[in-house]
Order: structure tokens, then sequence, then C-alpha cells
């Protein structure tokens, strides 16, 4: 579906919440070498078509030396109007069309400033959550369902 530039998109983040986060900094060296350190993304996206909201689960994981050593998991709610124009569900695939930039540049914003929160006072406090391309970002999550 092609949406002209000039729609106006009636959307809002009605909720962030934690499902889980843990942080291991036991194997860490005080002078690790930032590109040691691999960062890697999952997501999960839940629609309700008929209450035009969808959640997206969104991890971030820190990995060194093949040790998880930080994950980082939240559940974002977005209400969107007319969200069945946007998602497109053919069985467990789910497909969202133009807005998923939007929620990806929300939720790593998002995410960043969590992660600045929850590690203050750790070695991880000088490694945030880099800055990306969302749709770089956004064909890298799709083409890994």
């Amino acid at each position: 579906m092609h949406m002209s530039t000039t729609e106006n998109i009636q959307m809002r983040l009605q909720s962030v919440n934690e499902v889980s986060f843990s942080m291991n900094l036991s194997n860490i060296d005080e002078n690790l070498n930032p590109d040691d350190l691999q960062i890697g993304f999952a997501n999960q996206i839940i629609p309700d078509i008929e209450n035009n909201t969808i959640s997206i689960i969104f991890g971030v994981q820190y990995v060194y030396e093949a040790n998880k050593v930080l994950d980082c998991i939240y559940k974002f709610s977005f209400e969107v109007m007319d969200l069945n124009k946007f998602v497109t569900i053919d069985g467990d695939n789910i497909t969202i069309s133009y807005i998923m930039p939007h929620f990806l540049s929300v939720i790593i914003g998002t995410m960043r400033g969590i992660l600045v929160v929850r590690t203050v006072g750790t070695l991880f406090a000088k490694y945030p959550l880099p800055m990306f391309d969302v749709n770089v970002l956004n064909n890298s999550l799709s083409q890994n369902k």
C-alpha cells in the first residue's frame, strides 16, 4: 500500500513496560574495547486491529566474548488510528507497511534513555545505544523473521 507523505497518520505511544532486564559485569574488563561489544536486537509484533493498538516487544542485547552481558526487553504499545490500513496478517506472518520506521524511531530513542538510566554507575554507562538508521534496522529485523 502506498501512502502519500502528506497524509496525517494519527498515532501515539500508549505505554512502555519492562519485560526483563539483566546485566552481568563479572567477566568484563574495565578497559573494554567498544569494538568487542556486539549489540543485537529482537522484536515481536502483537497487533490488535479491532482496538487500533499494536504492541512491540523489543529487546537489546550486549554480547562480549560470546557472553550475554546485558539483556533489556521492553514492551511498547502504540495506538494507531485505522491500524488495519498498515497491518497485514497472513498466518503467522505480520507485515507492517509504512509506519514501522516511526515505531522503531520512538523505541530506539526510548531504549537509549532506559539504558542510560539503568546502567548509570556501571561500565556500560560509557556505551550508550549508538545512533541507527531505523530503515536499515527495520529491514534487518524483517529479514530475521
